[in-house]
């Protein structure tokens, strides 16, 4: 049976209603909707909604699953029992023979490069995937179908590695700790909450609610002293003090960006996510400038490849209505989408209007 993931998206799920324009930025780069509207829904939770490989994981309006290419076009037909489980990462995707009911990957191509042999299989990061094989025994795969490391016990875990580590759940307690692509416990079940490794350090809390920093050895380097936190990007991190307000530290926990946000988010392409006390968006550069002022956005995501989404979301439209905007803060498309449209990736992204109908978006110069 396939893991559910326990970690959030980070990648934008949002639904979009696009129009077949083209929308000038302010730097010349545009954004181009396809003119021909994709049968095209998410799939939650196997898919963030955005292009992998080149490829788009979907759900057709008859409920069946398969892979779009950039230009709209299936990329291929899987056989009638083989059924696909989730986006392309390292150009495999998990797919479960539906007469058998065991698991298996193919390649970008549809072929099926690892054979539908085992009882249980998880998504592959940083080049493994976690497998249940024919006999119960559990490993680790490569691309190749090659096992790299036979468990010697079993953990609760998604196994999603980041910086050769996962996440790990204690069998009783309710603790988590962090496992390693050898299949030990590299660090002991001890913390309420924890997020993957990102530039070296992960967020943990301890039993009074309180959230730091660790290292990949365990090593706590950034005190419990935080009434929330988030990860490090593009070296600094979001934390709350324990007074309620948001700001940013480095990594040796220092306060570089003063505590005066009502919310805040990683920084992406040299700018991060703030809120005011009304509760909308603005962009800030690692000065702590305000380069992109609060409008009346309440709602935004990471820049990805110069583009940024955001929306409006209200009581009475609590989907909300997104759009587009570049890194001058000029709003590229109309404010009529949903949340779960994409962030780019290698210039492509997809809008969804309806559930059902979707545009690919292609950023050209």
């Amino acid at each position: 049976m396939i893991r559910k993931l326990r970690f959030v998206l980070l990648l934008l799920c949002t639904t979009l209603t696009l129009s077949a324009t083209n929308f000038a930025s302010a730097d010349t780069t545009q954004i181009h909707a396809s003119i021909t509207p994709l049968n095209y829904s998410p799939v939650r939770p196997q898919s963030d909604g955005t292009f992998h490989d080149g490829l788009l994981f979907a759900e057709q309006s008859n409920g069946a699953l398969v892979y779009y290419n950039t230009k709209g076009k299936l990329a291929f037909t899987l056989p009638a029992n083989v059924k696909p489980l989730g986006d392309f990462l390292g150009q495999r995707a998990l797919v479960r023979n539906i007469d058998t009911n065991r698991y298996g990957y193919i390649n970008t191509t549809g072929k099926l490069v690892i054979p539908c042999t085992y009882l249980e299989a998880g998504y592959f990061s940083e080049g493994v995937a976690h497998v249940t094989m024919a006999n119960s025994n559990e490993a680790f795969i490569d691309r190749s179908g090659k096992v790299v490391t036979t468990l010697q016990q079993k953990y609760s875990s998604e196994y999603i590695f980041s910086e050769g580590l996962a996440l790990a759940y204690a069998p009783r307690g309710n603790k988590i700790g962090f496992i390693n692509t050898s299949g030990e416990l590299a660090i002991s079940y001890k913390y309420t909450y924890a997020r993957g490794f990102s530039e070296g350090l992960a967020v943990v809390q301890n039993s009074e609610g309180l959230y730091g920093y660790i290292d990949t050895r365990g090593k706590q380097v950034i005190p419990f002293q935080y009434k929330s936190a988030g990860d490090y990007s593009e070296r600094w991190a979001p934390v709350q003090s324990t007074k309620g307000k948001w700001g940013f530290i480095d990594k040796q926990g220092k306060v570089v960006i003063p505590y005066k946000y009502n919310n805040a988010h990683g920084f992406s392409e040299g700018l991060a996510t703030v809120y005011n006390a009304s509760g909308h968006v603005g962009f800030i550069n690692p000065k702590g400038t305000l380069v992109i002022g609060y409008q009346k956005y309440n709602r935004a995501f990471p820049f990805k490849e110069g583009f940024a989404l955001v929306g409006v979301v209200t009581k009475s439209d609590p989907s909300g209505k997104f759009g587009y905007i570049d890194r001058q803060g000029k709003l590229l498309t109309k404010l009529a989408y949903q949340s779960a449209s994409s962030s780019f990736n290698n210039g492509y992204a997809v809008a969804l209007k309806d559930r059902g109908t979707g545009y690919i978006l292609t950023k050209r110069p």
